[in-house]
């Protein structure tokens, strides 16, 4: 009779109070740390099972539907868009989304928002926000944590901005929302199609949009190579270097550009000359990083001359009558 009753009292459930509710709505943007949907009903769900345990640690908010999944996964295993929701599952959508809400509230967090549409520059079909890690003690670099989808069937391109400007704010309001505007075929449709491809920004860029300081710490160097149609930039922040790129002639045909994220080979035309054409691509990219300060070098290597200008040789142009 004694352990029936000790056995009652520890499995008593104690609901949370109102101001813990609160806090941890709060701590997860009023949002379900499993799908991140809003608006939607919001419940606290006791991690480890024990309703009697209420401290923040061992609860989870979760929405009617992930709630439920957990509960009774037999009713969701046909469901392609549900997965097993266990305790240690669980448990880790909770600290990473409080976690990453964490960063997003500070005045220069480490996470960047990337907008992808799919269409044609013509026509908007959808677009996808996604929010990403930019750095995080080099453990999440560039992993994505959140991401929506936006669809004709419920509004416009007129009418998504407003919403992906709030959804943003809402996550944290000093988050950098960069737009990548190359659209993406309307066959990668999140909805449409099950595809699930997402552009996001290079962790090096990231860097570049989240640095409160960019303005004054970055700095591009450039290396013309004086005796052949090459030439190496590097761009550093707080003297480290985080990106460079070389460009060359290749093959008498095409300017060759080659980068830890990129290998493009540019055919070179007729008009205006390969010098501009190189000299346009080049700018082209340090308009993308736009560093404080831009240093040019040639001659030697080791001790390169500086020069004021960027001038490529003459010998860039040996190759005209090749075209």
């Amino acid at each position: 009779m004694i352990w029936a009753l000790e056995a009652n009292i520890v499995m008593s459930r104690i609901n949370p109070s109102s101001k813990q509710r609160e806090r941890l709505l709060n701590a997860n943007a009023d949002r379900c740390s499993v799908c991140k949907e809003n608006n939607i009903g919001l419940q606290l769900h006791h991690i480890d099972g024990n309703n009697s345990n209420t401290v923040d640690a061992n609860l989870a908010v979760l929405c009617t539907k992930d709630h439920d999944n957990h509960h009774r996964p037999q009713h969701y295993i046909n469901n392609k868009n549900c997965q097993d929701l266990d305790s240690e599952t669980l448990l880790n959508y909770k600290n990473s989304w409080e976690e990453f809400i964490k960063e997003a509230r500070k005045d220069s967090p480490n996470i960047i928002a990337t907008l992808n549409v799919f269409g044609s520059k013509e026509q908007i079909h959808s677009a996808k926000l996604v929010m990403q890690w930019v750095k995080n003690n080099n453990v999440r670099n560039n992993r994505i944590e959140y991401e929506k989808v936006f669809h004709l069937h419920t509004g416009g391109p007129d009418t998504w901005i407003d919403e992906i400007l709030e959804e943003v704010n809402e996550i944290g309001e000093n988050v950098q929302l960069v737009l990548i505007d190359e659209p993406l075929d309307i066959e990668y449709c999140p909805c449409c199609n099950g595809g699930s491809y997402s552009q996001t920004l290079d962790e090096n860029i990231a860097i570049r949009y989240t640095a409160e300081d960019w303005d004054k710490e970055s700095i591009c160097t450039i290396y013309i190579n004086p005796d052949q149609a090459s030439l190496a930039f590097n761009i550093f922040y707080r003297n480290e270097s985080i990106y460079n790129g070389l460009l060359h002639v290749c093959k008498n045909k095409y300017l060759h550009f080659s980068s830890e994220s990129v290998d493009e080979r540019k055919k070179i035309k007729k008009q205006p000359s390969v010098r501009r054409q190189a000299t346009n691509l080049i700018q082209h990219i340090l308009a993308g990083w736009d560093p404080s300060q831009i240093m040019i070098g040639t001659g030697n290597p080791d001790e390169p001359d500086l020069i004021e200008d960027f001038t490529l040789p003459i010998h860039w142009e040996r190759l005209r009558k090749n075209l």
